[in-house]
């Protein structure tokens, strides 16, 4: 017996040496996704894996609501606190934990068997074996190797997602920002409509304004408080976007924002070559270049075991009914009678083509997008300039002007109603301006891949995929139909 215990250890032993020490921890791809999302948005992202970081999270969101929030501030606190968000890093555990899983071998399958003769006379016919599939051992490294490169997708579409997030957090902060600094107008429009329909009312009664003037004031005022009613009401309903954004309830609703929007910045991002620094740095690209390949690998490791489907050695020990111990080599081997792997191949064949064609549509629609949004971008800045420093101080001097002659009784009070009303459709102009290019702003940056830069934009474009895939690709014509 002691031959076959070292058997039996050796038999242990071989997959060992095929087995690599990968880990079950995702902590360390999570900080590249991490490092690479900071480097782009200057913004980090924090992993809510157990209680106590939960704690330290939610005590870090209790210090920035009692601030004034900012974009900034605000994008800080989402990302912190989104259960959703949080919940799309655990893909990342997945990934990892089926990366250790392809890392290790299948576990040997012992046998055994006791067969006491019928007639009750003699010894017991016993069976013993081990066995290991050799094959699943020689595909060991090609398995860990798609899992790698399964991984690394799953972190590139990780780290679009964030970006995503970003411009979602932010667009809907900007759009909420917007809409109470115009109610925060309308407010005050409002009260000065009230004192003027009081002066009307007083003026009608003493008989020096006669009873269509005072009906026009008081529209006016009624139509304000309209008005305020309605951008209230939107703003609350934006503000609630925000706090689902930002994972807030209860007492966490109460915060405040910084009264205005930011004014236009006095520098424009670089936009000389977008196109090809969107290809060369979006992740959901990067993702689905690493699609492409892992379903490259799928292929060729199928093409290349296909006449092999299995085969499982080992080690066996009988003792006979004459009390006699034999031991040696086992080998288990599949045919590939009936089945050769046609369809399995067929299949990859097809998921590799889709992918590539799938990768192909996405750089078309990343350069289509980028030029959108640097056009959006350059609109919305002209027109958020002119509406801030033409349209808008044009309004404020016809009104200013209008009320002197108002005043000095040179012009009815429908001109002054109508010279209001300009110039609080030149001030929510000016201000939905401002919302539009922080949020294209926004948007094109998340169409470039995160944070730009003009040493970015000169970067070369990506290398195409490995011309060693192509051979796997045209073979997919015609190898699966054998």
């Amino acid at each position: 017996m002691s031959s076959f215990r070292k058997v039996c250890a050796l038999a242990v032993g071989v997959p060992l040496v095929f087995m690599g020490c990968t880990t079950t921890d995702p902590q360390a791809a999570f900080d590249g996704v991490n490092q690479t999302v900071s480097e782009r948005t200057g913004t980090h992202l924090r992993w809510m894996r157990d209680e106590a970081a939960a704690a330290e999270m939610e005590q870090e969101v209790d210090g920035l609501l009692r601030t004034n929030l900012t974009a900034h501030s605000a994008l800080t606190i989402a990302l912190l606190n989104n259960r959703s968000l949080q919940a799309k890093f655990e893909e990342i555990g997945v990934s990892q934990a089926e990366l250790a899983q392809a890392s290790r071998a299948r576990n040997p399958v012992i046998s055994a068997s006791w067969r006491p003769p019928l007639n009750g006379r003699g010894v017991v016919n016993s069976d013993y074996g081990l066995t290991q599939n050799l094959l699943d051992l020689l595909m060991l490294p090609a398995r860990k190797k798609i899992a790698a490169r399964q991984l690394d997708q799953i972190r590139d579409r990780l780290a679009q997602q964030v970006l995503d997030f970003n411009q979602e957090v932010q667009s809907a902060f900007y759009t909420f920002q917007a809409r109470q600094q115009f109610a925060e107008r309308l407010a005050i429009i409002v009260e000065v409509n009230e004192a003027a329909a009081d002066i009307a009312r007083r003026q009608f009664e003493a008989g020096n304004l006669n009873s269509l003037e005072l009906k026009n004031q008081q529209l006016a005022f009624t139509q304000s408080r309209l008005d305020l009613a309605k951008v209230q009401a939107e703003a609350r309903a934006e503000r609630e976007k925000v706090n689902r954004l930002l994972g807030l309830w209860g007492r966490q609703t109460a915060w405040q924002v910084t009264e205005e929007l930011p004014a236009l910045p006095r520098e424009e991002l670089s936009l000389d070559d977008v196109e090809a620094a969107a290809v060369t740095r979006r992740f959901d690209l990067a993702a689905s270049r690493n699609e492409v390949v892992a379903a490259a690998y799928a292929y060729n490791l199928k093409q290349n075991t296909r006449y092999l489907p299995g085969v499982d050695i080992g080690v066996s020990s009988e003792r006979d009914v004459d009390g006699i111990w034999v031991l040696g080599p086992t080998l288990d081997l599949e045919i590939p009678l009936f089945d050769q792997g046609q369809p399995e191949l067929a299949k990859l064949g097809a998921r590799y083509r889709q992918a590539r064609r799938q990768f192909e549509a996405l750089a078309v629609n990343i350069r289509s997008e980028v030029r959108a949004a640097r056009d959006a971008l350059l609109a919305a800045r002209d027109i958020a300039t002119y509406s801030n420093q033409v349209l808008l101080p044009q309004n404020q001097q016809l009104l200013g002007e209008t009320l002197l002659q108002y005043n000095a009784m040179q012009m009815g009070n429908y001109d002054l109603l109508l010279a209001k009303q300009r110039e609080q459709q030149a001030e929510q102009a000016a201000i939905e301006a401002l919302r539009d290019y922080w949020i294209a702003r926004t948007r094109l940056q998340t169409a470039l891949g995160g944070g730009f830069t003009p040493s970015l934009a000169s970067g070369a474009t990506p290398a195409p995929l490995s011309s060693a895939l192509r051979p796997s690709a045209s073979r997919t014509s015609h190898e699966h139909q054998h």
